[in-house]
């Protein structure tokens, strides 16, 4: 291989890897911005609420305490349905989709993970009292990250999915 070409490889690859360390910061960012927000605001704040992208904060147990109007829409499972029947994120998943098992507890040891690849997750949360089949197979990537109180301690976890 000759030095030009050596030299070219070395940049492009240098190039990416920034890339990925430019984008794993700005999820951190993000990250850490949602936990100050419901740290401030509470799980009911009107900005998890409203957040474009199908978001849902679980128990240790994983027992589902909020889901947003995105993951509603999504799956037809709605707020008011998680204070009449329990719905567990742990006892729905899939073969296909068994590493949010290690996501799940990994939140409450204090670790953020980011998936991707992922076969149609939403489809775990479909509402028994739903119509709908299938979730949006858009959402194949997802993000679960700890909730922290002020003393430190892992209170929730989370989960946004993504495209």
């Amino acid at each position: 291989m000759t030095e030009k070409k050596i030299r070219t490889q070395l940049e492009e690859l240098t190039e990416m890897f920034n890339a990925l360390q430019e984008k794993e910061k700005i999820q951190d960012f993000i990250i850490r911005r949602f936990q100050k927000i419901i740290r401030n605001e509470g799980l009911s704040s009107s900005i998890i609420k409203s957040f474009p992208y199908p978001l849902a904060v679980f128990w240790q147990n994983g027992d589902l305490v909020l889901v947003n109007s995105a993951f509603s829409k999504e799956t037809e499972l709605y707020a008011a349905d998680l204070s009449e029947s329990k719905h567990n994120i742990l006892n729905r998943i899939t073969d296909d989709n068994f590493r949010i098992l290690n996501a799940v507890e990994n939140v409450f040891v204090g670790e953020t993970t980011f998936l991707s690849g992922l076969s149609d997750p939403l489809a775990i949360f479909i509402s028994e009292k739903s119509s709908k089949i299938n979730s949006s197979l858009n959402y194949q990537s997802a993000i679960f990250f700890p909730i922290v109180e002020d003393a430190g301690q892992t209170t929730h976890g989370a989960v946004i999915f993504t495209e």
